[in-house]
């Protein structure tokens, strides 16, 4: 469900923010997880999920630079919006990097250890929803975490 399909009075906050495609700017996303949960009555941040969903959304941003991107300059724009209507946090993150088939990516096998390549897996475990799109004007990542 696109942001603008939820009714208003489910939406209790958005926050929009665009950030240069680069590491050092991955620390903005924990600063406004932790804003959203300060300013939005929500039980994640009572029982940690705020720190589950901060994991997730670097570790996309971490793979949107490293691999869309792959060092050349970009952007990423994320909306964060909390829902109240079933209580979550959906988070769409916007890229014009270089796009992937989503489904050809095999999880890890706890029986072949790896030092690369849980990524995915990770943002699988840590949310509710993980929905990407690929499309000739950019990739989009859908993230919901249940809060309730």
């Amino acid at each position: 469900m696109a942001r603008d399909q939820y009714e208003p009075s489910t939406v209790s906050d958005v926050l929009r923010i665009e950030m240069p495609a680069a590491h050092a700017y991955l620390p903005m996303i924990g600063s406004s997880i932790s804003c959203l949960f300060n300013n939005t009555p929500s039980p994640a941040s009572a029982n940690g999920l705020a720190y589950n969903i901060e994991l997730a959304v670097h570790e996309v941003c971490a793979n949107i630079i490293d691999h869309a991107y792959n060092g050349r300059p970009g952007r990423i724009k994320i909306v964060f919006t909390m829902v109240s209507n079933p209580q979550q946090l959906v988070v769409e993150l916007f890229d014009n990097g270089r796009s992937f088939e989503y489904a050809s990516i095999s999880m890890p096998s706890p029986d072949e250890p790896q030092v690369r390549g849980y990524g995915l897996f990770l943002i699988q475990a840590l949310m509710d929803e993980v929905e990407y799109c690929p499309k000739a004007d950019g990739n989009t990542w859908r993230l919901v975490k249940n809060l309730a």
